[in-house]
């Protein structure tokens, strides 16, 4: 059975759809890879309370790590078809391309590309926001036989995708909503806004002395709001 190479394509657009600006296979496939996921929390302040309480901020980093992509040029690793255009010695030359897919800039775009890796099961929307290269062996004039590349990579989302998945709540509309029991007022932005981090804002749009000065039944306002 013929073993798959990681495939990595570089885009223009966010959604990494039509044809590929350039593309290249991981010379020597890494030995693992890790997906990690952030999500951002605010503790909500409560008067007199040595307790914490945490509500939704908003979703942090995802990264994708590749464990280390290895170059050899010392002909012990065969290019297969999916490599032409670089002889077994040729190590500068395939990270030069490799660093021109990941990190290329686009004088239109004023950007680096967007890319998307593709290896089986995994396919994943990035950008790449770090591209490390360890030498390891040498010939005796000093052309690099081995190196290690190590990506840094930011999943990716485009905007369209972000709005079908985001609440249908909007900040451009204006809410007024009736204040149940264990409401709080971070709590209540959140639903209304998506984003937490207004309470304040709201409870001084309300005349609220402090963001504790609910009760239930009482009528909060919940403006449009410009992010």
């Amino acid at each position: 059975m013929e073993f798959k190479k990681i495939k990595i394509e570089s885009y223009k657009d966010a959604d990494c759809s039509g044809s590929p600006i350039d593309k290249i296979y991981a010379f020597i496939n890494p030995s693992q890879y890790s997906s990690k996921i952030a999500m951002n929390y605010k503790n909500t302040e409560t008067v007199g309370s040595p307790k914490a309480t945490y509500v939704f901020a908003n979703a942090g980093e995802e990264k994708l790590e590749l464990g280390e992509i290895l170059v050899d040029g010392t002909g012990l690793v065969k290019l297969k078809k999916e490599v032409d255009g670089y002889v077994n010695t040729d190590v500068d030359g395939y990270i030069e391309k490799f660093q021109k897919v990941v990190c290329g800039f686009d004088g239109k775009k004023h950007r680096p590309p967007y890319l998307k890796i593709s290896w089986g099961k995994l396919i994943s929307k990035c950008v790449c926001n770090a591209f490390d290269v360890t030498y390891t062996l040498f010939n005796p004039d000093g052309t690099a036989l081995r190196a290690k590349i190590k990506l840094g990579l930011l999943i990716n989302y485009d905007f369209d995708t972000k709005l079908k998945e985001a609440s249908l709540s909007s900040p451009d509309l204006t809410h007024w909503r009736t204040v149940k029991a264990g409401d709080t007022l971070p709590l209540m932005t959140y639903q209304v806004y998506g984003d937490s981090s207004y309470y304040e804002q709201i409870a001084r749009i309300n005349d609220l002395p402090h963001i504790n000065a609910i009760e239930p039944g009482n009528e909060l306002y919940f403006p449009p709001i410009k992010n």
